[in-house]
Parts: structure tokens; sequence; C-alpha cells
């Protein structure tokens, strides 16, 4: 693993005030966790959108995998400027995984030494209302089995239209992921591998809690969800996730044949790459539970839906 190097800290939350208090008790208190990796597109930008918040977080931990860019400079005079800001480098590296998971780990052991009522994974490439947290507390406030919430993920279209990037309202984007303390505790920490803003979410039902994602709270997405891919890299990239995550195969094929209705070329790579993983006979997640809890909520879809009436677990 390897070292962090510790370039600004501060435990110190500045006193913040907002019109708009949804909690009768003390106002609840936040963590945030960012992995960047050659951002400074955008990073500026999402800094900002949060120091604008009404609630800030207690503190802000954004981790650095490496970047190339000026990505770590940008972090770093916002750190000056705000003290709840954190900046960790890591070592600059030959290979790395894509979307940060690699470091999650490593953010929520530092993460740990500060306290927080809930903690919060926001990706680099996000910008929020100044109201953002605020609102999806009160979510958590009027539901206390909630344990995941997020907003909607928008894209800016011509003149200036929001265009949601559709998820079942059950899922929460892994990019934009806040949890309840007591149910990230629950389920034990939070997975490296792919799929993992799937598999939290399962062994957060095991355990009794709701996950949801809130549409009405916009986020805007400022680098699309798989840009830079190809469409056939990134249909084979979500067959492969859905094999790591122990989709039941039924329902694979009948998300490849509806993907296929609108372009026969993703619905062939989106099943291609589920296959593949099988005829390699991939490593993934040895757990019958989270396997029979993630076929029951999707055979339960199918059943609602009127495709299958007697699913077999």
């Amino acid at each position: 693993m390897p070292t962090l190097s510790r370039q600004a800290a501060s435990s110190t939350l500045p006193a913040v005030g907002t019109k708009n208090e949804v909690f009768t008790r003390p106002r609840p208190t936040y963590v945030l966790i960012s992995p960047v990796h050659n951002e400074e597109k955008f990073i500026g930008r999402m800094i900002e959108s949060i120091a604008a918040q009404t609630v800030l977080p207690g503190h802000w931990l954004i981790i650095d995998d490496g970047s190339t860019d000026a990505t770590p400079e940008i972090v770093q005079a916002y750190a000056q400027r705000y003290a709840f800001i954190e900046l960790i480098s890591l070592p600059k590296r030959n290979s790395r995984k894509p979307g940060g998971e690699a470091v999650i780990q490593q953010a929520l052991e530092v993460a740990g030494h500060y306290p927080y009522d809930f903690l919060a994974r926001f990706d680099a490439d996000l910008e929020f209302g100044p109201d953002y947290v605020v609102r999806i507390f009160g979510e958590f406030a009027k539901d206390e089995k909630l344990g995941i919430a997020g907003g909607g993920l928008y894209v800016e279209k011509r003149k200036g239209r929001l265009v949601l990037e559709k998820v079942p309202k059950y899922h929460v984007r892994g990019g934009l992921k806040m949890y309840r303390r007591k149910c990230l505790e629950e389920i034990g920490s939070l997975c490296t591998c792919m799929g993992w803003d799937t598999i939290d979410e399962v062994y957060a039902w095991k355990h009794g809690w709701k996950t949801r994602s809130f549409f009405e709270n916009r986020v805007i997405h400022r680098r699309p969800t798989g840009e830079g891919l190809s469409a056939r890299e990134l249909s084979r990239k979500r067959g492969q996730g859905e094999y790591h995550t122990w989709s039941h195969p039924l329902f694979v094929f009948l998300k490849a044949v509806k993907v296929g209705a609108t372009s026969p070329t993703r619905g062939f790579h989106f099943l291609g790459g589920f296959l593949e993983c099988y005829r390699k006979q991939e490593e993934r997640l040895q757990d019958p539970d989270f396997k029979r809890i993630r076929r029951k909520q999707q055979l339960r879809r199918l059943v609602s839906a009127g495709i299958v009436t007697q699913p077999k677990l």
C-alpha cells in the first residue's frame, strides 16, 4: 500500500447557517471523500460548488491518484483557502484502475479519524447547487431506514437543457453516494472491485437499509458516463459489471434484448461482455447471501413487469 503524504489538514468546521433547516436535532455532520486523477478541467468548479453549500463538510479528503496535470496544484490552492480540505497525494505509477475505486479503502482509513454522521463519496467532475447536501440530509431525516442516498446526474445538452442519466430509483450512482454512518458500518467497507456501487447496495439491503436516488435533486455531470470510451467498449464493460455483481442470466439476457432493440451493436457487446467473463470464469465475490439477494431483487422486477411468474431463486 502506498504511503500517504498529507499536504494540508484541518478538522475545524467553520460555522455555517442555513435558512432551510430540516432537522430539529443538531445538524448532522459529514466527511467527504473524492478520488481524483487528471481532473484539472473540472476540479475547480466542483470545489467551488461544495464550498458554496449551506452545510459544509467537517472534512474533505481529496485523494490525488498520481495526476500528471495541474490537479494537485489546483487542489492545494483551494486547501489554503478552505481549512476543511485535505489533499492526499499518492505516488505516480504506470497503471491504475479507472474510477478511483483502488484508493477508496485508503481514504476510508483516514476518514475514520474524523467524527461524522454521514460519509459522502463525490467524483471530481460534478457540480452541485448550494442546497444539494441539505436536501439530501432532509431525505435521510424523513426515513431512518434510508442508508444510502443521492440525487440525479444530469448532462447539459444544447441550449442548457439538462438530461437525466437514467438509473433505477433504488440505485445511487457511484460518484454521488452519501452513506448513513451506521449503514456504512454494517456494510463493513466499500469494495474496490468492479460493480462496487451495486455491491454496497445489496449489502445495505441485507441489513434492512433502503437505498434511493432522488432525481429532483439535480447534479450536473460535466463528463458524461463513459465519455472517452467507444459504445462497444462501454457496453462490454457494463456486461462485465453484470457478471461481477452476480446478475441473473435471464435478467442479463432480457436486458441485452432491450438494449439491442435500440442499438443491436450495443446489445451484442453488452451480452458479449457478460458471456466473456463466464467463459474465463473470472473471479467475483463469493458470498451466497449476496448472490441470493441480488438475484431475488432482479427476479422480483421481472415478476412486477409481468415477464416471469414463477421465479426460481
